[in-house]
């Protein structure tokens, strides 16, 4: 029988000892997790030795999102990850979390198959992290796309009402939380949306949340479109990387969304990660019940 506890930084050593045997590249952000102030790394324990880690974060506050569950190879047993799986998800519930997700490598059967088979995740998308580079950018700017602006709230507000259940990425592309009317206010302060057309006239039809970070790229951290202005969005996406002296375009977004960008684009998807988003939903009235 396993034990689990969350790490602390007294563990960071230990951990990273660890996950240079299973060759994982979480090390990277070992720090960063045994600072959050909630979730963050979990450890599975034989005696006091680590045999498995798994990650917790809550990109809202009452969505969480479960990490991978990494087990050194004598314990890679489907009872093992249920039972990481099942610890996990009651952290969650403790949390009050109302949403659960995980996002899933295709090649990750195992882990897929626990969630779905013995905790009832179901299927909310294919999903693709990944960059584009190369495109030349116009030297004017389209006159059907630009920043939007205050006066822009409303039409935006009323073509995001046909997307209810959107996904967008607010920190992590690897984390894809839901998209609330907080976020789009937020995005609004900060300048950070896209739209075409711009014509306060016309019914929107495109619109992208961006942000350019570290001087090294834009991310793009949402994109829809209706079709009939993805070309102009995008050419005013590369003029604000441009502006900025970037010229690589990063995102995380659902696989379909990514598909049109990359036709669109004529290029192709490099660095690409793809996976499945998984999801389960709780009723907050069982927590309230239970507490």
């Amino acid at each position: 029988m396993l034990r689990y506890v969350r790490a602390s930084v007294d563990d960071q050593a230990k951990v990273e000892q660890f996950l240079q045997g299973v060759h994982d590249d979480l090390s990277e952000q070992v720090s960063t997790y045994l600072k959050q102030a909630q979730g963050g790394l979990y450890l599975a324990l034989e005696d006091d030795a680590i045999v498995g880690t798994a990650v917790i974060t809550f990109p809202k506050r009452h969505e969480v999102y479960l990490g991978s569950v990494r087990m050194a190879p004598p314990q890679q047993d489907r009872d093992l990850y249920k039972e990481f799986a099942a610890y996990q998800l009651d952290q969650a519930q403790k949390a009050g979390a109302h949403i659960v997700r995980a996002l899933v490598k295709d090649d990750d059967t195992l882990w897929s198959a626990v969630l779905r088979e013995e905790f009832g995740f179901q299927d909310a998308g294919q999903w693709i992290v990944g960059e584009f580079e190369g495109f030349q950018a116009p030297e004017t700017p389209p006159q059907e796309a630009g920043p939007a602006w205050a006066v822009d709230k409303a039409r935006v507000k009323e073509f995001m009402r046909q997307f209810p259940e959107s996904l967008w990425v607010g920190k992590d592309m690897y984390i894809p939380e839901s998209l609330t009317p907080d976020d789009m206010e937020n995005q609004f302060e900060e300048g950070g949306i896209a739209v075409a057309p711009q014509d306060a006239r016309l019914s929107v039809d495109s619109v992208a949340l961006y942000r350019v970070r570290n001087n090294d790229a834009i991310d793009v951290k949402f994109f829809k479109s209706q079709g009939r202005h993805t070309q102009d969005l995008l050419n005013y996406l590369w003029i604000e990387a441009r502006a900025w002296g970037v010229q690589k375009m990063r995102f995380g977004m659902a696989s379909d969304t990514a598909e049109q960008i990359a036709k669109a684009l004529n290029l192709p998807i490099q660095n690409q990660w793809a996976g499945t988003v998984l999801e389960r939903r709780f009723d907050p009235a069982a927590y309230s019940s239970s507490s």
